[in-house]
């Protein structure tokens, strides 16, 4: 079983500076207002909603892609960009973000597969305020699992899938405390599980943005139904009833490559 676990973009509590992102990379030192771009050839997108969930915040691009943030960021907090034709895209902003936001996103491809572009709060609605993003959690628990099912074209031998996840927040794993993302002290939870066709694929062990899971073919060749769960962790430190992990996640997009 392969665990594939890649980290771009954007690693909580770091300094921000002028920086240009994409779904892929990063570039230090452009631009002097928040933006939105079109990944491939560098033009503007007006009117891409702008939206930060938590604070039930939505805005819109210009003409020229530009956009205000109308609201104050307290805490690590998901901002996510809709646009159709492009995939979705989500980002973490910090607190201490000071520098123009400028964001590049890619067209979408007939194969990709957007699964999830709400964002999904899993647990059981009991978490210390020390644990990592608590202050942002605004929705209810929808349970310790999330689930669906999805039409598939059966792919060819060529052909690969990647499982993106956009943004996913809360995790209270021992890997998340030592990288100050977790400030609880007395205990720490099992990472969150990603499964396919009911086979386990990743551990999502810290808090990050745009992370990149390979699907094994074996699960896919044939299919022409896939199923995509992901649990989230449990407190590892308590011996009677079980402490679900709170997380949240968003921007769930299979692309086939």
């Amino acid at each position: 079983m392969r665990l594939i676990l890649i980290i771009f973009l954007l690693i909580f509590g770091f300094p921000v500076f002028s920086k240009t992102i994409t779904g892929e990379v990063q570039k230090d030192g452009l631009g002097n207002f928040n933006r939105v771009y079109d990944a491939y050839t560098n033009y503007p997108i007006p009117n891409a909603k702008v939206k930060i969930p938590s604070k039930n915040y939505i805005t819109h691009t210009d003409k020229e892609g530009a956009f205000v943030l109308g609201t104050t960021i307290n805490a690590p907090t998901i901002m996510s960009v809709e646009k159709a034709g492009y995939k979705p895209f989500s980002m973490t902003l910090n607190t201490n973000e000071k520098a123009p936001i400028i964001v590049g996103i890619e067209k979408s491809t007939p194969n990709d597969i957007v699964v999830e572009t709400s964002i999904i709060h899993l647990g059981d609605n009991s978490f210390s305020e020390n644990s990592a993003n608590a202050s942002e959690f605004t929705l209810g628990a929808d349970g310790a699992f999330y689930s669906k099912n999805f039409e598939f074209k059966t792919l060819n031998n060529f052909q690969s899938v990647i499982l993106s996840i956009g943004s996913i927040i809360g995790i209270d794993t021992i890997e998340a405390q030592k990288m100050g993302q977790s400030r609880v002290k007395t205990s720490y939870s099992s990472p969150p599980e990603i499964f396919c066709n009911g086979s386990k694929i990743a551990e999502i062990k810290i808090n990050a943005d745009n992370q990149k899971i390979d699907i094994p073919s074996a699960l896919l060749i044939g299919k022409n139904i896939l199923n995509i769960t992901i649990k989230t962790g449990r407190n590892l430190t308590k011996r009677s009833d079980i402490d679900y992990d709170d997380i949240e996640f968003t921007n769930l997009l299979l692309e086939i490559k």
